[in-house]
């Protein structure tokens, strides 16, 4: 997977299916050829601290393992502050993501 700032936020969006959750938006978008590439949005204003961000980017990556070998681009857009219990958020968007990364395999066809 190629976590990739090459990647069309816009296209993605405005063409691509969603997958709303409590704590993200994930668009998938299904493309002829190439590599799974993956755009995350962690803005500051929702979490405030660098090691949190990248601790969720670290789990939204790995939850996405399975889609290694697809072509589909991603994108992953933070809904709502995680900053209060951000431990316990992590764990339950890493659940969500799993689930959805095997919904997105699903409606391949």
């Amino acid at each position: 997977m190629i976590t990739s700032s090459n990647i069309n936020f816009d296209e993605v969006i405005e063409s691509g299916k969603l997958i709303r959750s409590t704590y993200y938006n994930l668009y998938y978008l299904y493309k002829k050829d190439g590599k799974c590439r993956l755009g995350i949005s962690l803005p500051k204003a929702k979490v405030q601290r660098a090691h949190d961000r990248n601790r969720i980017r670290r789990i939204v990556r790995n939850s996405f393992d399975d889609l290694k070998n697809e072509s589909v681009d991603l994108v992953f857009l933070l809904a709502k502050n995680l900053d209060q219990s951000i431990k316990n958020d992590a764990i339950i968007v890493r659940e969500q993501l799993l689930k959805d990364s095997k919904t997105i395999l699903l409606d391949k066809n």
